[in-house]
């Protein structure tokens, strides 16, 4: 279910669908241009707790982090929640997973107004039975 209109899960509306796919595509195709097309200027990203205002920023995360990690994204579900499209998605990528289950599960937020991404939070999910996932525990 590589596009998230795939999903069995209800569907998302009308232009958050394609904004949400092309998101994905751009991101899986490694093509910074396009995935930074997708944001408002003043967009922010969360991602795990750490935030990123302003494209500038959003910029040099996706090129550091995103991008450059060659991080693919695989939509395993999709749910609208109020003005919010929820993708449950598989990651994988270059990226030190050093203790995380493989593939890193995360839920990605999407908060679209006028058909561009003004908020995006990516949110790692784990399971409630395993103390090791717990990241409130000190090593």
């Amino acid at each position: 279910m590589d596009n998230p209109s795939d999903s069995g899960d209800a569907d998302l509306s009308p232009g958050t669908d394609s904004v949400v796919a092309d998101f994905i595509a751009a991101v899986n195709d490694g093509d910074l241009r396009a995935v930074l097309g997708l944001f408002a200027p003043d967009a922010q990203v969360n991602d795990q707790l750490r935030n990123f205002w302003g494209i500038h920023s959003i910029c040099e995360w996706l090129e550091r982090e995103i991008i450059g990690e060659r991080v693919n994204i695989k939509a395993v579900g999709v749910r609208e929640h109020y003005d919010v499209a929820i993708v449950t998605a598989e990651l994988r990528g270059d990226f030190v997973a050093t203790g995380m289950p493989q593939p890193v599960i995360v839920d990605i937020y999407f908060t679209i107004k006028d058909a561009r991404i003004v908020r995006l939070q990516l949110l790692m999910v784990r399971d409630d039975d395993d103390e090791d996932a717990d990241i409130r525990k000190a090593p």
